[in-house]
């Protein structure tokens, strides 16, 4: 038996893996070269914590305050868009407390597993990438925030998660070389973190040494299908022109897992998923020396913050819109002046500071910010699951910011559903035909 995966990013990858594993012919078709895409510059988090999804109630309100703040992390991009219109229709409509109550289980369920699996991978010794149970820790300043997040505190432990509430002085105690200025914090145990640019590269070596062809710069331009069935996927090489394409037959399974560019592609199938593309950013600097101890995330900016042994990853904002190569700066200003608002002693340390030069690096924008786009599902859940119209076609997709957190459990449930065996945990909340 032989899969033909979209999309060559850590979904994409992970499906890849679990389907070798059982014994399927794996070839991946990547759109880019494998060095780039969400995959690469996310935060490097493993988060149970985060079984809230993003359709909740408040966000829509807060959402509108945000868009005419330049330094705001959230942004809509105005458009003439049907897409964009029915996409934010469905998302407003999930935007209450039952959408809430309903998803939170079986997020937690799917981000539980990934962690464990993901773990696998490194205590098995197959591969190493800086993975790390430190938990992580959610810092607030202002009551209005630490209401959010004790109510997130009793779901989450209502979830089974170990969680502890922190107060100011419990905060500082636990980072004694940059004590954070907060009201307080909550502490999410089970979270976990790695450094994505390895678990990346160690994950496509291992597929490749191990039988799988991975295409590189891949651009997938046609899908034609028969009697129900997809048999001929049409893929155009970058460096090979305009014109020139080359072709795969007669797959016996397709895994739709290209991201936010997995929308048209589904299109092309007569298959209909509503999902927008959310640019986000980062930036990292190396550090010689480390002095935060935990990953944490502060909740009035909507910061995250990654310290590797050797580096440290600051990321944030959500731009809703076309795809396009524009970064708005005053965003980027926004999420570097949050961080030693939440830790003064930043503004002292020399690779923040070099990082935070705002007009050097405004100078060097392409080269020091990174960008890439999180596919957006309408309700906040993913998309894992056969389509409805395409009997070969698997979908895995939609998985917003937490594809590298839920990678390793879609690619488990892709195989398992592939190969019609009962699933490790329930999907039917993840049913690609639930629109």
């Amino acid at each position: 038996m032989n899969a033909t995966i979209i999309g060559g990013g850590v979904i994409g990858l992970s499906s890849a893996y679990f389907l070798q594993q059982e014994g399927w012919e794996v070839t991946v078709l990547e759109r880019g070269d494998g060095s780039d895409g969400c995959s690469f510059g996310n935060m490097g988090y493993l988060s149970p914590s985060h079984f809230a999804p993003l359709a909740q109630p408040g966000i829509i309100s807060q959402g509108i305050l945000w868009m005419f703040q330049q330094k705001s992390p959230f942004y809509v991009r105005p458009a003439l868009s049907w897409g964009l219109m029915d996409w934010g229709m469905k998302f407003a409509r999930a935007c209450n407390a039952s959408h809430v109550e309903r998803s939170a289980r079986p997020m937690a369920e799917l981000l539980l597993l990934s962690r464990d699996l993901t773990a696998q991978w490194e205590t098995s010794g197959e591969m190493s990438f800086e993975y790390a149970e430190t938990g992580c820790i959610n810092y607030f300043q202002t009551a209005k925030y630490e209401k959010s997040e004790l109510d997130n505190v009793r779901m989450g432990r209502e979830l089974g998660l170990q969680i502890e509430v922190l107060s100011r002085e419990q905060c500082q105690a636990l980072e004694p070389e940059l004590p954070p200025e907060v009201l307080g914090g909550a502490w999410y145990k089970d979270d976990a973190m790695l450094y994505p640019n390895d678990l990346m590269r160690q994950l496509s070596d291992h597929l490749e040494k191990r039988g799988a062809k991975i295409i590189y710069n891949a651009e997938v331009v046609d899908l034609q299908k028969d009697k129900g069935e997809i048999t001929t996927i049409r893929y155009r090489k970058a460096n090979e022109g305009m014109t020139s394409s080359q072709a795969l037959t007669t797959p016996d399974l397709v895994v739709l897992a290209a991201g936010s560019w997995s929308q048209p592609l589904a299109k092309m199938v007569g298959e209909y998923l509503p999902m927008m593309p959310g640019k986000g950013y980062s930036m990292t600097v190396n550090m010689p020396h480390q002095p935060l101890r935990h990953p944490c995330i502060l909740l009035e900016a909507k910061v995250a913050i990654t310290p590797w042994a050797k580096r440290l990853r600051i990321g944030s904002t959500m731009e809703i819109g076309a795809m396009n190569d524009r970064i708005l700066f005053p965003r980027v200003q926004g999420i570097l002046e949050a961080v030693p608002r939440f830790f003064p002693d930043y503004a002292n340390d020399l690779a923040f500071r070099e990082l935070a030069d705002l007009k050097k690096l405004k100078e060097r924008m392409q080269e020091k910010i990174w960008f890439g786009y999180r596919p957006l599902s309408a309700d906040g859940l993913p998309y894992i699951g056969f389509a409805q119209k395409t009997e070969n076609l698997m979908i895995a997709t939609g998985h917003a910011m937490l594809g590298l957190s839920m990678a390793a459990a879609t690619g488990k449930l892709v195989s398992e559903m592939a190969g019609g065996k009962k699933t490790s945990i329930a999907v039917g909340a993840f049913d690609p035909g639930r629109y």
